[in-house]
């Protein structure tokens, strides 16, 4: 373990989405979204726990979890279990899942959050920074709109993100 408390671990990592969360996002106030996600998310995470994992980092309709971060063992058994488990969850909304094994480093984390965020201006978040390549850094309209004399030099694209309905105009900012 070095002075940080930083080590390095072989563990498997498991990504779980729900898929249609943008249609629904696009579809239902944030107060429908949240009532129709949690109890799916709060029943992923009770899966993936019963199979030894650990919720890592939530975002929106889906975690990461890891496997094998205290205890090694079977950690990439028991997250394909885990995943295979997560796709029976719910009809209703259906979840994609993905596995890889490898080494990692393991860091102390900052306080973790004490609550979530839901509606559509979350998943624009999402999808601009997917949007973005390295060294970018994408605004959504509304954003722009209240930081664009701060920012400078910025490019406007009209762009339509996965899943939404209309395009938007998005602002490219490079650091």
């Amino acid at each position: 373990m070095a002075e940080d408390g930083s080590f390095r671990r072989h563990v498997a990592v498991l990504f779980v989405d729900i898929t249609g969360f943008t249609r629904l996002v696009e579809s239902v106030p944030p107060e429908e979204v949240y009532r129709t996600v949690r109890p799916v998310l709060d029943e992923l995470s009770r899966v993936v726990q019963r199979h030894g994992g650990e919720i890592q980092q939530v975002l929106g309709d889906g975690f990461m979890a890891v496997f094998g971060l205290r205890t090694a063992g079977d950690e990439v058994g028991s997250a394909v279990r885990a995943a295979l488990a997560t796709l029976q969850v719910s009809a209703d909304m259906p979840v994609h899942a993905g596995v890889e094994c490898g080494e990692v480093l393991v860091t102390p984390s900052w306080e973790p959050g004490r609550f979530a965020v839901w509606g559509r201006v979350v998943n624009i978040g999402k999808r601009l920074c997917d949007l973005a390549a390295a060294g970018e850094l994408q605004l959504g309209p509304m954003a722009f709109g209240r930081v664009a004399e701060q920012v400078g030099a910025a490019t406007p694209a009209c762009v339509t993100l996965t899943g939404t309905a209309d395009a938007i105009v998005a602002h490219r900012v490079v650091a």
